[in-house]
């Protein structure tokens, strides 16, 4: 998805985009080995879907024709995290809920059709190119079937995902390495698609079974998809996996925090295998950092920050990484026609921020595991309490959780959450807590019901 929103911004100031793809060309909407977890639930949080048609123009309205699930987040989502469950209301957030390999198709589908845009397939990248004054990338060395050959650009852009080489290419090019951090939570995930039972009645499109660290630390996740399916995804941290097999993986849904999701699933029929994919760590790169960087080259997407995929973040940070590259670009344009000096450095700098409380919200929370691996920083307790006080807060206050939305999905910073009605409130549950030996909590044993009203845009 970043290699290809990536060819999308480019193609409106570049005369060729060239995307290169290990894969062979997919012949429909099918998982492949170069993205093993398009097999598994994935989230397109607002801003993203908001991105995504700016980008494309129809795209969205057209999937919901198709077979998409048009979600409000506050009215049509069962979300239990943290031990207790959401308010429902009508928020006005929109999601779309589908397959990531049917959404990665229908992208394709738009890059592919671009007159500026060559998408080449089954062809890998084994190095950088570099001018004489090895100062500036120039291009990139392709491997193919037909053979080796060089390929020159006057921008390379890196969305190779966690499997990126960049690291050892600018080191052997005399760069150095950049300042990596990194979370260890040894996750993996198990998915399998599902027929909804003809007699179950939930009134959600999307439930959500998180855990409350650091006690508990497994999860699940159902979505409505395309086809009228059930896509549902079971995750456990630090070894504890969900199984694959039919019995395995319903047990696994009976033993998280809520029994609503196995409810749900125990006389559902299963339409596919289960598959497992594991997540060793959640990963950023600081290439902001580095003393040294070479002009003409750029990276986003998960070649500098892999996150949590529980948290379902991954593709609206693609996207959004996305359209500020061109945004980047298209400034570069207008202060310097014909160059793109210092477009590589101003890039990853402002990246680097955009990716700030992505990145700090969820590993903030994973590193109140103590089993976590990754350094903890002073006052990060601190943190902890305030960001669980707030999760509980939510719970108990539909305008913080109104708030809290805003934030999670990416349409606001953290300014959201200061407004002085809403920081007042906050203060009195936070003193409440102190004296209180459990969190006070609304929602925890029973799921609140939709409002009657349709949710908007439905």
């Amino acid at each position: 998805m970043a290699g290809l929103l990536g060819a999308r911004v480019l193609s409106d100031f570049f005369e060729e985009v060239i995307v290169l793809e290990r894969d062979p060309a997919p012949d429909g909407p099918e998982a492949r080995k170069g993205v093993p977890q398009g097999r598994h639930a994935h989230g397109l949080l607002d801003a993203g879907l908001q991105v995504l048609e700016s980008l494309f123009p129809g795209l969205v309205k057209e999937m919901y024709a198709e077979g998409g699930e048009r979600m409000d987040m506050g009215r049509d989502a069962a979300w239990h995290t943290a031990g207790s469950w959401k308010p429902r209301y009508v928020s006005g957030i929109e999601l779309i809920l589908c397959t990531r390999t049917w959404l990665e198709w229908k992208v394709r589908g738009r890059v592919g059709a671009l007159r500026q845009v060559k998408l080449r397939q089954g062809c890998s990248v084994d190095g950088l190119l570099l001018d004489e004054a090895r100062t500036r990338v120039t291009g990139v060395k392709v491997r193919s079937p037909e053979g080796e050959e060089t390929l020159t650009a006057d921008l390379v852009v890196d969305t190779g995902g966690r499997g990126s080489r960049a690291p050892n290419w600018l080191e052997a090019l005399g760069f150095g390495r950049p300042e990596e951090e990194k979370v260890g939570l040894q996750l993996a995930y198990t998915s399998r698609f599902f027929e909804p039972p003809a007699h179950y009645k939930g009134d959600w499109k999307m439930m959500a079974v998180f855990p409350r660290a650091p006690e508990e630390w497994r999860g699940g996740f159902i979505a409505k998809v395309e086809g009228g399916r059930w896509l549902v995804t079971l995750h456990g941290y630090f070894g504890d996996y969900p199984p694959t097999t039919d019995e395995g993986f319903l047990e696994f849904a009976r033993a998280l925090p809520k029994p609503d999701l196995w409810e749900a699933i125990r006389d559902a029929r299963p339409l596919s295998e289960a598959v497992m994919h594991k997540v060793p760590s959640s990963r950023l790169l600081h290439y902001e950092r580095m003393e040294r960087f070479p002009e003409g080259f750029v990276l986003l997407g998960d070649s500098v920050c892999a996150l949590n995929p529980v948290y379902g973040q991954g593709m609206t940070v693609c996207s959004l990484s996305a359209r500020l590259l061109g945004e980047v670009v298209a400034r570069q344009a207008q202060s310097s026609p014909g160059s793109i000096l210092g477009l590589s450095r101003d890039f990853q700098n402002k990246l680097a921020r955009l990716l700030g409380i992505p990145w700090r919200m969820g590993t903030t929370m994973d590193l109140k595991y103590p089993q976590a691996e990754g350094q903890r920083y002073p006052g990060l307790g601190l943190l902890h309490w305030g960001f669980g006080t707030l999760i509980d807060f939510t719970s108990v206050n539909t305008l913080a959780c109104r708030q809290f939305y805003e934030v999670m999905h990416m349409r606001r910073g953290m300014e959201a959450l200061m407004r002085p009605d809403l920081l007042a409130a906050f203060a009195a549950y936070g003193l409440k807590s102190l004296f209180v030996p459990f969190p006070q909590r609304a929602n925890v044993h029973s799921l609140p019901q939709a409002p009657a009203q349709a949710s908007e845009g439905a």
